[in-house]
């Protein structure tokens, strides 16, 4: 056990730096948009000086003496802030943390606002907004999006439409609607780009949490299996063993040596219920079908109802015996608990390619209905049903006891066998 905890954890901490590993390439391929919102505007103020004095130079270069520098200085600088912001948005999508995403947004588009503004109409500047629309339009639903785009298209062309007073309508329209194509086509490509890598960072996510959830329900299911297992075994038990002691008590003053005999089997089935759970826990329980219809017809008689089983040597598989093991106990132990019966018969036998395991009594059912199907049926009943079979219970159909049946299918063997068929002498129940 303790092997198989090491080798779990073991397992865990390998996925878990995978997944950071993975989470850390994502966030990396994701950051080359934020990162041309610097590249840009660095290009365009470095540029001062040179084409500085036609229509594309930057409006920071255009100011008198010193000040053209550090405008383009400032410039340079909003457009840190802008794909630092970015850098937090395009997070936000991949980590999804508790941050204020439209806060980072709005930031972001001031930032960029800033850089055009200074750094603009160079083309190189203008370049930054498709950047930050790429950058930006990965949350968000689709209006979002398209709100992302018109943003987008006029923090690049108004820039160049303020530096373009005075150049004829038509060439500036022309120019116009070139810089809003190019602006629409890397924008579409740099976010296909964008969302295709953090579309395939979900799907990673989403099946490391299914691995996970699938784990959780596994651990359920065997907790639920475990309960089963432990409602069986200290219900049958504890059921036998009060039954023991009550004959015993009873036998106390008429008879010492029957009450010490009693008391003695008391002793056993302690032991014996004490063996049973200590295996169940190691995971290693196997119940024997032969000899639990003689504890269950030994513990009956002793409790005052005449018992008779027929078929326990029925050639079945070892999975389907362990089953009928089950039907056997939880039957004779409903009988002790809730029945006034005096006597039980229990039947096991092959029906074609089933097996099918009876436990029927001459009590009578409290309010004469169907029988409300409690922990333990309810257990036995998932345990059939898990097998592929069916468990019925109720008062038989005529009326003169009560009926537990459930019928197992049995996997399909080669050669001879014995067939075990015996007819059992019971009605059916009503469903």
């Amino acid at each position: 056990m303790a092997d198989h905890d090491t080798a779990e954890l073991a397992h865990s901490d390998r996925s878990g730096r995978r997944i950071d590993r993975a989470r850390r390439i994502v966030l990396l391929l994701s950051m080359s948009t934020p990162v041309f919102c610097v590249l840009p505007p660095v290009f365009a103020a470095v540029d001062i000086g040179g084409p500085g004095d036609g229509t594309l130079a930057t409006f920071a270069s255009r100011a008198p003496g010193s000040a053209g520098a550090a405008l383009s200085g400032a410039g340079v600088l909003c457009s840190l802030v802008l794909a630092y912001a970015s850098m937090r948005v395009i997070r936000t999508r991949i980590d999804r943390p508790a941050t204020a995403l439209r806060r980072d947004v709005v930031v972001s588009y001031l930032a960029l606002l800033g850089t055009v503004g200074l750094l603009g109409p160079n083309p190189a500047a203008l370049t930054a907004p498709q950047f930050w629309a790429a950058s930006v339009a990965v949350t968000g639903r689709r209006r979002h999006k398209a709100g992302y785009t018109v943003l987008m298209l006029a923090a690049g062309i108004v820039p160049f439409l303020a530096a373009s007073v005075g150049m004829p309508l038509i060439e500036a329209v022309v120019i116009s609607g070139v810089l809003a194509a190019l602006h629409l086509i890397v924008f579409v490509v740099m976010l296909a780009s964008n969302a295709a890598i953090i579309s395939l960072w979900d799907v990673v996510t989403e099946a490391h949490a299914a691995r996970d959830a699938q784990a959780r329900l596994a651990v359920s299911e065997e907790r639920l299996r475990f309960a089963r297992d432990m409602h069986d075994l200290l219900g049958h038990s504890l059921s036998a063993l009060a039954v023991k002691s009550e004959l015993a008590a009873r036998l106390a003053e008429i008879d010492p040596q029957a009450a010490s005999r009693e008391m003695t089997a008391v002793q056993h089935l302690a032991r014996d219920a004490l063996r049973e759970v200590r295996t169940a826990v190691s995971g290693y329980r196997d119940v024997d079908l032969a000899a639990e219809s003689a504890g269950v017809q030994a513990v009956l008689t002793a409790a005052g109802v005449r018992c008779t089983v027929a078929g326990a040597d029925v050639d079945v598989p070892a999975d389907q015996r362990s089953i009928a093991s089950w039907v056997v106990r939880e039957g004779t132990t409903n009988v002790l608990r809730h029945s006034t019966a005096k006597n039980c018969a229990v039947t096991l036998r092959r029906d074609g390619g089933t097996l099918v395991v009876e436990v029927f009594d001459d009590g009578a059912q409290p309010g004469g209905g169907a029988a409300s199907f409690g922990n333990g049926l309810s257990g036995l009943g998932e345990r059939v049903s898990a097998a592929g079979g069916a468990l019925t219970a109720g008062p038989a159909s005529a009326g003169t006891g009560f009926l537990l049946r459930a019928v197992v299918p049995l996997p399909e063997r080669r050669g001879g066998g014995n067939t075990g068929d015996e007819p059992s002498g019971r009605e059916d129940v009503t469903a």
